[in-house]
């Protein structure tokens, strides 16, 4: 075999992407004889560890895709979970020394050696730990309250509660993201428990923060892949055109969005679901939208998140909307879905189109009220 032939073939057997190895040895407790030690992580290209413990010490191996890696270091003895702690690997050889297991503690009672990011880590919990667990526990008192259906005033003066409490926490989160701008944590952190968390957030404001990080933090792939996600949402902002796709409806008919405003039509984009009581509440309103402006050019499209075809057409069915009715499924929809085109991860949600197929109005962007009041003052302006 010529040589030239065997360095092609040694080429493509190449793994193609990178790993990086990373090791950890530790000791722990004698009192936690033969507990298995696991290394998880959320990212599926991590191939999860374990190792059982052996005279009071173990021993984990294995390979990262990227220079850094979150992982949660988990202790089970019979079957049962003695603690789980977040915290980071790097590809090194790394130490982790287990004094004790207190999952309240969090990392306190660790002694490390070349791990990365403990000192940010250990602030970061720190500082926003017990803002945590105080709105944590008070949404936990307001769901209650949901759930028993105590009165409305009382659930709306928990929910205060519960607001005031995460915009504090949101608070603490950026006072580390400005403290450690140079820090993989901050961008960690920001990604899973800012953009990704329960704080309702403006995309102006996710800019913001993303702008205070250093610019080598911007460079990693997480960096970039941040970047990406928040110059996309900017897209979907107020007086942007929105993204282009093809539908059929529950009739068979076929449509694109541009063909609306082609026909100087605006569009009313309803996103909900069967299922979800605040959009059933809410067609009513519709159908009395539907009715005063469908004559004067206004167009609405429901396109329901269900899961299930028939379950959807019965709803259609049953809730009688003489509008177009579409599924956001490969069954109605041609190419990718429509809530990955516009970052739909609830319902409801309501986007107005104008005629030059300019998005202006978004009931989350708009701040608008439960009865819509933006909405309509907007199409009694706009369709006269």
């Amino acid at each position: 075999m010529k040589v030239k032939t065997i360095i092609l073939m040694m080429f493509f057997y190449l793994p193609l992407v990178a790993q990086h190895k990373f090791s950890i040895s530790g000791t722990i407790p004698l009192q936690y004889k033969e507990a298995e030690i696991m290394l998880s992580s959320d990212n599926s290209s991590f191939t999860p560890v374990s190792t059982k413990e052996k005279k009071g010490r173990f021993y984990l191996s294995g390979e990262i895709k990227h220079g850094y890696e979150p992982v949660n270091l988990s202790v089970k003895k019979d079957n049962k979970y003695l603690g789980t702690f977040f915290l980071f690997i790097g590809a090194q050889d790394m130490k982790i020394d287990i004094v004790k297991l207190n999952k309240n503690d969090g990392l306190n009672n660790f002694h490390f050696v070349n791990v990365p990011f403990v000192k940010e880590q250990k602030e970061y919990e720190r500082l926003t730990k017990p803002s945590k667990d105080s709105a944590k526990a008070a949404f936990n008192v307001y769901y209650d309250a949901k759930q028993k259906h105590l009165k409305t005033t009382m659930q709306d003066s928990l929910w205060t509660i519960v607001s005031d409490l995460r915009k504090k926490l949101l608070a603490q989160k950026i006072k580390f993201i400005e403290a450690f701008p140079n820090s993989y944590v901050s961008l960690y952190m920001f990604n899973k428990e800012i953009i990704h968390g329960f704080h309702s957030i403006k995309v102006e404001n996710l800019k913001t923060i993303y702008d205070k990080l250093d610019n080598d933090v911007k460079q990693t792939d997480l960096g970039k892949s941040v970047n990406e996600y928040i110059n996309k949402k900017l897209s979907l902002t107020v007086d942007h055109i929105l993204p282009n796709f093809s539908f059929s409806t529950d009739k068979e008919q076929h449509f694109e969005l541009s063909s609306f405003s082609k026909n100087k039509k605006y569009v009313l984009l309803c996103f909900w679901g069967s299922g979800c009581v605040p959009c059933i509440k809410k067609i009513p309103t519709f159908k009395l939208l539907n009715e005063k402006y469908e004559s004067k050019g206004l167009q609405l499209i429901s396109i329901s998140l269900d899961q299930n075809i028939d379950g959807w057409l019965n709803s259609v069915k049953k809730y009688e909307m003489p509008w177009l009715q579409t599924l956001d499924s490969p069954n109605y929809i041609k190419g990718n879905r429509i809530q990955d085109l516009l970052d739909i991860n609830y319902v409801p949600q309501y986007f107005l189109i104008d005629d030059t197929g300019k998005l202006v109005y978004h009931n989350e962007q708009s701040n608008d009220d439960d009865e819509f009041s933006i909405l309509k003052k907007l199409l009694e302006t706009q369709l006269q």
